[in-house]
């Protein structure tokens, strides 16, 4: 049935592109392309429909279409009448979306087709991330591919895979296929704001071999949960000041006396199981703690005050709630050493800002989130995403946790690491985009870096001899179910890049 739907909206989006009668086209808005790759589940590692929805999109328009071995999509279209032999310019923007969702939400992120919410100016989706990043540029791409009206270079639309879990399809991608050396990518978040350099990240597992220990005779039960946290983007939302649920989980063990601490009420872990991506600020963990009967009521008395401590410290999760449910009784617990090891390590992982940039006021230099913890039978796994714009700093992180791992015994795996996109001082590129939105909006764009990763510092790696820069539109809360858009950017935006080809 989900096919059919597919099919459908694939139908639907080629024959409206295809038509030749102008007042066909004006009648086609990029924002029914959003609509449009918002049916096809596309979350990371799930992107055979979506790349195949692109490719078939290109070649029902008529274009020149490749599709490489890593699902990348690149389609070619000619420049309008007078223009077909000036340079190309790249369109470029990722297919994938991170998928996060409330817990109470039943949406299956393999299967089931988003469900989008316009209410006035804001777009959002029912319980679950909008991925907004990237179909607005998606829906960019695909609005000027489609076009009959629009006067533009050639173009070379290039849509990207697993962006969000380390731009694995850039770094695939063989960029001799790129004639161009003008790359604009569509996967900012900021109207007016035109981002031109980035920062270096790599992925960090830390992990931990614990020991199982019998559950004490006497022992109840329960689900521990630290929930309703904001959550967010574990580069651009770095700095505002959220609580990351790993974190607080991590303090209130040791509060309730699980490791050995003095007071407490000696709950034993069975498992603490926390996030769900590595590059988002991790909204929910639940641990399952055992306790004595006796220690109810100390326990709910620390849980109510740490609860109160945590929402008193983080003012922006106000809905942050800690719930203790009874449960059934667990194979087991980790050990008292294995528990006081994990705890040590959860509480001396650098988490959030780390530094400030000396050079941009309020640019963040170097960050980690630990954004994902995960319980198996014999090891706790903790996954972190360092992100930093200076070499030597992102070096020193690296070796921090290497070091906190060996110092509780734990494992680390150090992998796809992404490297900075630096700023280029001269840019005819930047110049002349900045000109256009000048003339068309009154005011000056916004030149900036951004504490984020983009898919611009792989390819500026491999393309030195391109210009390179990031817009969009505006997009809040990404990489989370609060996330949404302004469809009056969404659309202004669109407008500035049509009119920006036709003065490129």
């Amino acid at each position: 049935m989900k096919k059919i739907v597919y099919i459908l909206a694939v139908a639907m989006v080629i024959a409206a592109g295809c038509s030749n009668n102008e007042k066909d086209s004006q009648i086609i808005r990029p924002f029914e392309f959003f609509e449009a790759v918002s049916l096809i589940p596309r979350t990371s590692g799930n992107e055979r429909a979506i790349s195949d929805y692109l490719a078939e999109f290109g070649r029902n328009l008529g274009l020149e279409v490749f599709q490489d071995d890593a699902l990348n999509v690149l389609i070619r279209k000619n420049g309008t009448e007078g223009r077909e032999h000036e340079p190309p310019v790249i369109l470029q923007a990722h297919m994938d979306m991170v998928g996060e969702k409330n817990i109470d939400s039943r949406h299956d992120f393999l299967t089931d087709p988003l469900k989008l919410i316009v209410q006035g100016d804001r777009v959002t989706a029912d319980g679950t991330t909008l991925g907004a990043d990237n179909a607005a540029g998606l829906a960019y791409i695909m609005a000027v591919l489609a076009s009959v009206d629009i006067s533009h270079p050639p173009i070379e639309a290039l849509i990207t895979t697993d962006e969000e879990e380390g731009m694995s399809g850039a770094f695939f991608f063989d960029v001799s296929l790129l004639n161009g050396r003008r790359f604009i990518n569509l996967d900012s978040e900021d109207e007016g704001v035109f981002t031109v350099s980035s920062a270096a990240s790599a992925d960090v597992d830390i992990i931990l071999p614990v020991e199982i220990s019998d559950l004490p005779d006497g022992f109840v039960s329960y689900i521990l949960m630290v929930k309703g946290l904001t959550g967010g983007h574990s580069g651009t939302d770095i700095d505002k000041g959220l609580a990351n649920a790993n974190v607080l989980m991590g303090q209130l063990l040791r509060e309730l006396g699980g490791a050995n601490s003095a007071g407490g009420a000696g709950a034993a872990v069975s498992s603490i199981n926390g996030g769900s991506l590595r590059n988002a600020i991790p909204r929910e963990n639940a641990a399952v703690i055992s306790f004595t009967e006796q220690n109810l009521q100390t326990v709910q008395s620390i849980i109510s005050q740490a609860e109160a401590a945590f929402k008193s410290a983080y003012p922006n999760d106000a809905n942050l709630e800690i719930s203790l449910t009874l449960t059934q009784t667990p194979s087991g617990v980790l050990s008292g050493s294995s528990l006081q090891r994990l705890l040590n390590c959860i509480e001396l992982t650098p988490n959030g800002v780390l530094s400030m940039s000396p050079d941009i006021e309020g640019l963040v230099q170097t960050s980690n989130n630990l954004g994902v913890i995960t319980t198996s039978a014999n090891m706790v796994t903790m996954l972190n995403f360092p992100r930093s714009s200076s070499v030597g700093e992102m070096e020193q992180t690296l070796n921090g946790l290497r070091s906190l791992a060996a110092s509780v015994g734990a494992e680390v795996l150090v992998y796809n690491e992404n490297p900075a996109w630096p700023f280029m001082p001269d840019s005819p590129l930047r110049d002349t985009m900045a000109e256009v939105y000048t003339a068309l909006y009154g005011t000056e764009p916004i030149i900036e870096a951004v504490h984020a990763g983009l898919e611009c510092s792989v390819f500026a790696e491999k393309m030195p001899d391109g210009e390179f820069i990031s817009i969009g539109p505006d997009i809040r809360a990404a990489h989370s179910p609060d996330e949404w858009m302004s469809l009056s950017s969404f659309n202004r935006v669109y407008e500035y890049l049509v009119r920006l080809l036709g003065e490129l």
